[in-house]
């Protein structure tokens, strides 16, 4: 078969052109937490997933599923929403460290709605990743898969994690606020305080030049990546 052969499986019609980002997120040392808190992170887990499923749908190509206790994986079909899924991962889930492995790839199998029985060239490259940041014990995102452009999105994704890792909690709250385009003066009314400690604040963890690197690394990933994804032959519903 050559490489336009299409599978018929499961409920979707994909090509074999067709490329995915794969995502595999595990817990950093999740077996120590002691037993008696266990049962409430895997809750706190599945509501995580549960919501990154509900809120990035029109992003998600097969649903986030938890595949391990402490592991989820799910397929994007656009790379330009990593650096929100990475902010969220760190924002909402701050119980433990999520290491993320990150791959860009074909699929060997049909593509199920949600990430179970799925495997290829892109999970190879996102089990990769993962195994590479437990090595090195990098955070914030690892890439494998993409080319040249591993060692770029790898940079600046180190980077912005080191900027991130030094916040306090109240310079992640006004970070939140100021990402996603408000003003010192809507922040401070949206927080309560004023806004003299929003600025102070915002400059002293230097919010602004890290939402300016952010938006060029998700900029390199909408116009660079996600083309990669397209394919001539597109998806379509089997029936």
């Amino acid at each position: 078969m050559g490489d336009n052969t299409c599978w018929l499986t499961g409920g979707i019609l994909a090509a074999a052109t067709q490329r995915y980002i794969a995502v595999i997120a595990d817990m950093v040392r999740s077996r120590d937490v002691p037993t008696a808190r266990r049962r409430l992170l895997q809750k706190r887990f599945s509501e995580l997933i549960a919501t990154l499923n509900r809120e990035y749908r029109k992003a998600i190509a097969a649903r986030f599923v938890i595949t391990l206790g402490d592991e989820f994986q799910g397929l994007l079909n656009s790379a330009a929403l990593i650096p929100d899924l990475v902010w969220r991962l760190e924002q909402d889930f701050p119980e433990r460290e999520l290491r993320v492995g990150i791959g860009l790839g074909r699929l060997d199998t049909p593509i199920q709605k949600v990430a179970l029985n799925i495997d290829g060239p892109a999970l190879h490259a996102a089990r990769e990743a993962i195994e590479h940041a437990k090595r090195t014990k990098a955070l914030g995102g690892v890439f494998r898969g993409f080319r040249e452009l591993d060692d770029i999105l790898n940079g600046m994704a180190r980077l912005l994690w080191f900027h991130r890792s030094r916040w306090t909690d109240s310079q992640w709250k006004i970070a939140s606020l100021l990402r996603k385009g408000m003003s010192q003066t809507q922040a401070a009314k949206k927080l309560g305080i004023k806004k003299q400690v929003v600025s102070r604040q915002a400059l002293a963890s230097g919010c602004s030049p890290y939402i300016a690197a952010e938006n060029a690394w998700r900029m390199i990933l909408q116009k660079q990546v996600d083309p990669l994804l397209r394919s001539r032959h597109g998806q379509s519903q089997s029936h």
